[in-house]
C-alpha cells in the first residue's frame, strides 16, 4: 500500500496536474467568469420579454398564471409591467438587449480564455484584438450549439410526441428517438466544448485528441450533475415563503451555479493541459499582432539593407 501511494505521488501526471491546477487560480478565475455570465442573464430576460409580443400569446392565460402564482402585494405591479411588454413591443430595446447580452457573454468568454491560458501555464495572453476576435468566435459557436441543445432538451420530446400522434410511425422507433433526447443534448454540448477547448487557449494544439479529456469530463458533469444541482436549488427556493428571500436566493443560487460551471470548464482545461504536456511540449501559438509587426519590420529592414 505504501509503495502504491509513493508511486502515485511520484507520478509524472500527478505532478503535471498539481502544477497546472496551481497556475489556474481556479477560485478567482471562476468567480470572474461567473460574474459576467450572471450579467448576461438580465439582457437575455429582456430579449425574451421583447420577443413574446411577436408570438401573439394569449394575454389572459399569462395574467391568470401570474395571479395564481404571485403574492398579492406584487401581482398588480408585475401584471401591469407584463401587459405593457406584451402589448407594446420595442424593437429598439430588443436591439440594445441583443448587443448588451452579446457584450457581456463575450466578456465572460474573454475571462474564460484567460483562465484556460493560466490552466496551461501560459503567462502571455493573446493580444487584445486577437483575444477579442477569438472570444467573438467562441461566443457565436457556443451560443449556436447551446441554442440547439436547449431546443432539443425543451422541444425535442414535445415535437416527437406530436409527430407520433399524427403520423403513427413504429412504436419501437418512437421509444428509441424519445430516449435519444438526452444523448443528443450531451453530444451537442460535447461539440461546443471541444471547439471551445481547441480555439480558446493560446497554445498550439495540433490534434483534436488533445482536448478530448476535458471535453468528455465537462460534458458528463454539465449534462448530468448540473441537473441534480438545479433540482437542489429549486427545492430550496420552494421551501421559502417570502418572495424577497426567494429572489435573493435565486440570484445567489445562479451565481453558485455559474461558478460551478466555470470551475468545471477550467478543470477540463487542466486535464487537457496534462494530456498535452504528457505527449508534447506546450508552445504558444504564433500569429500574434506584435509578432506580425516584428516580422514585417524585419523584412522591411532586410529589403533596405539588400537594396543599399
Amino acid at each position: 500500500m505504501k509503495k502504491m501511494i509513493k508511486k502515485v505521488l511520484a507520478s509524472e501526471r500527478l505532478n503535471f496536474f498539481l502544477g497546472f491546477y496551481k497556475s489556474a487560480e481556479m477560485s478567482l478565475s471562476s468567480v470572474a467568469v461567473a460574474y459576467y455570465l450572471l450579467l448576461s442573464l438580465f439582457p437575455l430576460v429582456m430579449i425574451v420579454g421583447n420577443i413574446l409580443p411577436f408570438l401573439h400569446l394569449d394575454t389572459a392565460v399569462i395574467m391568470n398564471f401570474l395571479r395564481d402564482n404571485l403574492p398579492s402585494q406584487l401581482h398588480e405591479t408585475v401584471t401591469t409591467i407584463v401587459e405593457n411588454v406584451l402589448s407594446k413591443p420595442s424593437a429598439g430595446l430588443l436591439s440594445v438587449s441583443f448587443i448588451t447580452a452579446f457584450w457581456t457573454f463575450s466578456k465572460a468568454m474573454t475571462s474564460l480564455q484567460m483562465a484556460i491560458n493560466k490552466a496551461y501555464g501560459v503567462k502571455d495572453h493573446r493580444d487584445f484584438l486577437v483575444g477579442q476576435f477569438f472570444s467573438l468566435i467562441a461566443s457565436l459557436v457556443i451560443i449556436l450549439f447551446l441554442f440547439i441543445a436547449v431546443l432539443l432538451a425543451t422541444f425535442g420530446q414535445l415535437v416527437l410526441e406530436k409527430l407520433y400522434q399524427y403520423i403513427k410511425f413504429d412504436e419501437h422507433l418512437y421509444v428509441t428517438l424519445h430516449n435519444m433526447t438526452l444523448p443528443a443534448v450531451a453530444f451537442t454540448i460535447f461539440c461546443a466544448l471541444a471547439l471551445l477547448y481547441f480555439i480558446m487557449p493560446n497554445v498550439k494544439i495540433r490534434s483534436i485528441k488533445y482536448v478530448l479529456p476535458g471535453a468528455l469530463f465537462s460534458t458528463f458533469v454539465l449534462t448530468f450533475l448540473t441537473n441534480i444541482f438545479g433540482k437542489y436549488i429549486g427545492r430550496s427556493t420552494e421551501a421559502m415563503k417570502d418572495f424577497k428571500i426567494v429572489g435573493s436566493l435565486v440570484i445567489f443560487g445562479l451565481m453558485l451555479w455559474f461558478i460551478f460551471i466555470a470551475k468545471v470548464l477550467i478543470f477540463g482545461a487542466i486535464l487537457n493541459a496534462v494530456y498535452l504536456k504528457r505527449n508534447n511540449k506546450i508552445e504558444n501559438r504564433r500569429g500574434e499582432i506584435k509578432d506580425i509587426i516584428k516580422n514585417v519590420n524585419s523584412k522591411i529592414n532586410e529589403e533596405k539593407t539588400s537594396s543599399e
